[in-house]
């Protein structure tokens, strides 16, 4: 550890806070927000970073119901010699991760390591996750209540809070800390993945006008409440994956068929199939996808046991919730996500809305084997997680105003995995297409949010280089 890096606390926070803002007016800084106080932190990154945080309301526009942290890690530049060059902001997905987390912020400091002399990285804890108070709904988290009476006392526990629990607010809380960090926007470059691409968007219809860069990879559109691109993309990942690897030949998506018909398709072995097609096997493309194959075939043979190992989910347990809040995800998706019913009309409505959506559901066949009830219904697919959630108010706002364009100026890369099925090429596509300086980048044999998984290997990575390298140019 160098002498430099062993600065005292004190010292660094003045540093960190003053780094990011060449001057501000007399009038401006009457007006600032204090200060955070930073301290040394291990977060598990093998670097120094300092860790703070901002109080900013529970609920924007009602006081009584009190203040939400907001926590945040800062990796210092490498190089205290010359002036800062900005900062790169994190955004996790999920919803429901943070960004802090030891696996997320190691992989995403090996991305952007050759800007690391002259940037600060900053990781920021969405509300509900990590730092930022981690939501803890307990039915949810163990996973030992039936899912929607869960999601109903989820939504109880937070009683009138859970109105702050959206995209907007998470998109407002950011600006907050860069506003408290003294951050100009012409030295923010952002980074999302996954949901954080999501979150991104939002950032940037709201406050993303002067941005110097946006990276969204892996993104969401929030478009579709059926997500029909996504089913398809897995489909396609499977077919592809078997052309990709000698040892696989003839009709891979056929065999994977005829399993899930042999075994029932309205069966729990059936539905743990699914949540690895739609889960597992698009985080760790291509292979994820290669070993789903490679079980298939064997269970076809009469070799059972192995795709039973491979698609097993484990404990329904979700562990520590500020490593991820199932009841944050909960609470954003039902917040913000579009359902196939009125979100003001009463549960019995809803579900009789639901219903009919299904029956009216075109193609039919979109997600065959699977009749297109069981799949709606299923957990793999997430359509049917809200029903019980209460239903929006008018302090609730939509995370990207309705008709709001991009800055015309940001210029926006947007990554989506060829092997994708969490989110597809095709919303990778919608996405970019609501950028006028947005570029897209197929990232080739990968899947989700691969440079996070894959940071030594993954094509996504040099993208992400080169696109940072030239953002000035």
């Amino acid at each position: 550890m160098s002498g430099k890096l062993r600065t005292s606390v004190g010292t660094i926070a003045l540093l960190l806070c003053c780094l990011f803002v060449p001057s501000i007016s007399p009038a401006a800084d009457a007006t600032a927000s204090p200060k955070p106080k930073l301290r040394q932190c291990d977060i598990g990154a093998n670097t120094i970073f300092r860790c703070g945080h901002i109080k900013v309301p529970a609920v924007r526009g009602v006081p009584k119901l009190g203040k939400q942290k907001v926590g945040f890690a800062i990796r210092p530049r490498g190089d205290r010699s010359r002036p800062s060059r900005g900062a790169i902001v994190f955004l996790e997905g999920g919803p429901g991760f943070a960004a802090t987390n030891f696996d997320s912020i190691k992989p995403a400091g090996a991305v952007f390591a050759p800007f690391l002399k002259r940037h600060e990285l900053i990781a920021v804890d969405q509300r509900g996750t990590g730092r930022s108070d981690p939501l803890n709904c307990k039915q949810l988290q163990r996973g030992r209540v039936r899912f929607d009476k869960a999601v109903k006392n989820c939504a109880k526990k937070l009683g009138p809070k859970y109105q702050g629990y959206t995209t907007a607010d998470s998109a407002a809380d950011l600006d907050a800390v860069r506003k408290a960090l003294k951050l100009p926007k012409r030295k923010m470059i952002y980074y999302g993945d996954s949901y954080g691409t999501y979150l991104g968007e939002s950032y940037a219809a709201r406050y993303g006008k002067g941005l110097r860069g946006m990276i969204l990879s892996s993104a969401y559109p929030g478009n579709d409440p059926f997500w029909r691109t996504l089913y398809p993309a897995a489909q396609k990942a499977v077919r592809l994956s078997c052309k990709r690897f000698p040892e696989c030949s003839g009709n891979a998506l056929g065999r994977l068929n005829r399993t899930m018909k042999r075994s029932g398709v309205k069966s729990r072995f059936v539905s743990d199939i699914l949540e690895y097609l739609m889960g597992t096997a698009p985080s760790y493309a291509p292979n994820g996808y290669r070993n789903l194959n490679t079980a298939v075939s064997a269970w076809l043979r009469g070799r059972r046991k192995e795709l039973h190992e491979l698609v097993d989910p484990g404990s329904p347990d979700s562990g520590d919730p500020g490593y991820f809040s199932e009841g944050m995800y909960e609470a954003v998706i039902c917040n913000d996500y579009p359902t196939p019913w009125n979100q003001d009309s009463s549960i019995p409505e809803r579900r009789k809305q639901f219903r009919r959506a299904i029956k009216d559901f075109r193609p039919g066949n979109l997600f065959a084997p699977i009749p297109r009830g069981t799949w709606m219904n299923d957990s793999a697919s997430d359509i049917a997680n809200c029903l019980t959630w209460p239903a929006p108010t008018e302090r609730m706002k939509p995370p990207i105003p309705p008709g709001r364009k991009m800055p015309g100026k940001l210029k926006t890369l947007v990554l989506a995995g060829e092997f994708d099925a969490i989110t597809s090429v095709k919303e990778g596509r919608q996405v970019t297409g609501r950028f006028p300086r947005g570029r897209l980048f197929v990232v080739p044999n990968r899947g989700h949010v691969s440079e996070l998984y894959y940071p030594f290997k993954s094509p996504a990575t040099g993208r992400i280089r080169h696109f940072v390298s030239n953002l000035g140019k």
